[in-house]
């Protein structure tokens, strides 16, 4: 699940465009990234100059490219701009990413051609595994799909990366759906392991490995993995040590409520569940309230149709 971006009453939509270049330079330098290798196979020199002096505007998918070849990803980039120009989201995780329009599949069918092109012509692991990333977004929203040995390759690709940067960890984010419940189990305590440096960067980093986390422990209760979820609660607990993570703390308190179910206390774990919802309505979130009523009502009926079968 991943925000949208909340726009300041002061500026508007194009007026923020104009702070983008600034603040990809700004990224670029402190990284030590030459202009050159910054717009390699992307743009021209030239170009990216005047784009990082607000000379010229630039489209998503090249900006995305760009920040590939800076390791900044679009949120964090978003993120980051926003607390230079003073705009704010409400919290890290605004609205759900349960659908996708019309811009974001041509993005995805844009890029997974631009990368399968460059596989095809180099073998570069990395552009596969990149053509494979936004296959795997489009199979989410049935416009593609990524066959079992495709989705073995991602897993065997992640679980044998000694150091987790992120890069495998937004990676990991978007294809997390590809796996069985207990492959994602066990990436996700991989990722854990091997990515401890990558979490102490930022609170943005962080962040990110909650989202891991969390949707791990969704994909547990759904499965009634009663020591996966309890281990993966308490992971959650461990990492949450910032005031920023208002979503986050309200997710894990759902997600508490589905392991007290589990564990019998019925009346408890609706209490909890009431509880989690209404901060949903309180921050005025109705995609919220809605994708996780919704969550509760089929964790009730995938209970219901296991005590049935049972």
């Amino acid at each position: 699940m991943r925000g949208k971006v909340a726009y300041s009453s002061q500026r508007t939509r194009g007026e923020i465009m104009l702070y983008y270049g600034q603040t990809f330079k700004e990224l670029r330098i402190a990284k030590g990234i030459s202009l050159s290798t910054a717009a390699k196979n992307v743009v021209s020199k030239s170009f990216l100059s005047r784009f990082e002096r607000n000379k010229t505007k630039i489209v998503f998918d090249k900006l995305y490219r760009l920040l590939l070849n800076i390791n900044v990803s679009v949120e964090e980039f978003v993120y980051i701009n926003n607390q230079r120009n003073g705009c704010h989201q409400p919290f890290h995780y605004e609205d759900t990413k349960d659908y996708v329009d019309q811009q974001g599949f041509e993005n995805s069918n844009t890029l997974s051609k631009y990368y399968y092109q460059k596989w095809t012509k180099n073998h570069d692991e990395y552009d596969y595994v990149n053509f494979l990333k936004e296959k795997s977004i489009m199979e989410k929203h049935q416009f593609a799909k990524v066959s079992q040995n495709e989705k073995q390759f991602l897993y065997n690709y992640l679980f044998s990366k000694e150091t987790w940067t992120h890069y495998e960890i937004r990676l990991y984010m978007s294809i997390i759906s590809l796996f069985s419940p207990m492959q994602s189990f066990y990436l996700t305590q991989q990722m854990l392991k091997n990515g401890s440096e990558t979490i102490d960067v930022n609170w943005n980093h962080q962040a990110d490995f909650l989202y891991i986390i969390l949707s791990t422990a969704l994909i547990m209760a759904f499965q009634g993995n009663v020591p996966e979820l309890a281990r993966l609660i308490k992971q959650a607990e461990q990492s949450i040590h910032n005031e920023q993570y208002l979503y986050e703390k309200t997710e894990l308190h759902f997600i508490k409520g589905l392991l007290i179910y589990l564990k019998g206390n019925r009346a408890v774990a609706k209490q909890t569940i009431k509880e989690s919802i209404d901060v949903f309505k309180v921050l005025n979130s109705p995609k919220l309230v809605d994708l996780y009523s919704r969550r509760w009502q089929k964790f009730l009926n995938t209970q219901k149709n296991s005590s049935a079968s049972n």
